[in-house]
């Protein structure tokens, strides 16, 4: 065996709320390049964490929820943690837990290298014109997760963020009938028509962070953000025509009006797009660093591989 992959089996890394969509595909590429993944989640009796399980990651039940000493007993020999908030289960709470996980894991002092999944943040760049609270929150954990490192060099901090999900076209923003041409479908959005958005299949996260996870040093304090693919919605929509055999067309949305809609969030997610329209979704930052590490997923590669079909 390789020096290389003897290094890996003997570094322990900690996946933090391994059952959700993101963690699952983290902890599964990280035990596929030879790690030892230690996958925490809330119920260990789910059929998601048997499945981890199963593929020889060590289940523990933790979450970022306990408290700081049953953080810091599950993070034992952890070297390397892997931490992604998740704003729709904590809401406010999402900092307070973030930064509590921060300084549990700088106490147990095996852990070298703490890699955050975090977004820009959309108040910060636009000087306060959009307010995106699941962005924002995020970036307040990052700037602690900052300071911690610079007072403590030898907890190495990197940064993973990611754009608009390419799964969204499979739930919220999946291409509808249209009711008036028949065979039509329509995908609708509140992005402007001549803005370009930034998209991402979420299995590519797992590849990048185990690509960070690999070389500490060359993405300490390193954002590295993931657009596997960079559309219009016309283009979108030439895409999904190309895919599927079937027409579709772009239909914008003004925000003003997406807020008005009855499901939760309209208000935040119209005011995301208006920051996505302004200034793209990580503004100036070096897209480049993702695809030298793995090679992203396009769009239409994502829509054969899911074999997407219509309702």
């Amino acid at each position: 065996m390789s020096n290389n992959n003897n290094n890996k089996k003997n570094k322990l890394v900690t996946v933090v709320d391994s059952t959700s969509e993101v963690g699952d595909f983290v902890t599964r590429a990280l035990l596929k390049e030879g790690y030892k993944v230690r996958a925490l989640t809330r119920n260990i009796e789910s059929n998601a964490a048997k499945a981890l399980k199963n593929l020889d990651a060590e289940v523990v039940k933790c979450s970022d929820t306990d408290s700081p000493a049953n953080i810091q007993a599950a993070l034992i020999d952890t070297e390397v943690i892997f931490y992604p908030t998740n704003f729709w289960s904590s809401f406010e709470k999402e900092v307070e837990y973030g930064i509590k996980f921060v300084d549990a894991a700088l106490s147990v002092k095996t852990v070298k290298h703490y890699v955050f999944h975090g977004l820009i943040s959309c108040k910060t760049v636009s000087n306060d014109k959009y307010s995106v609270p699941h962005f924002d929150l995020k970036y307040r954990v990052e700037q602690h997760l900052r300071k911690v490192s610079a007072e403590n060099p030898s907890f190495i901090s990197s940064f993973i963020y990611s754009p608009f999900y390419m799964q969204n076209f499979s739930s919220i923003f999946t291409p509808k009938r249209s009711t008036t041409q028949n065979g039509t479908y329509t995908i609708s959005m509140p992005l402007e028509e001549s803005k370009p958005l930034d998209m991402v299949d979420i299995k590519d996260i797992g590849p990048i962070v185990a690509g960070i996870v690999a070389n500490p040093s060359k993405y300490s304090g390193v954002v590295v953000p993931l657009a596997g693919e960079r559309l219009t919605g016309d283009q979108i929509c030439q895409v999904f025509t190309k895919v599927t055999g079937k027409q579709v067309k772009y239909n914008y949305i003004p925000p003003a009006t997406f807020r008005t809609f009855a499901f939760p969030y309209a208000n935040e997610i119209a005011s995301m797009f208006q920051f996505f329209s302004e200034f793209g979704a990580f503004n100036d930052l070096d897209t480049s660093l993702a695809s030298s590490i793995h090679k992203l997923t396009s769009l239409e590669d994502y829509l054969i591989s899911t074999k997407f079909r219509f309702e």
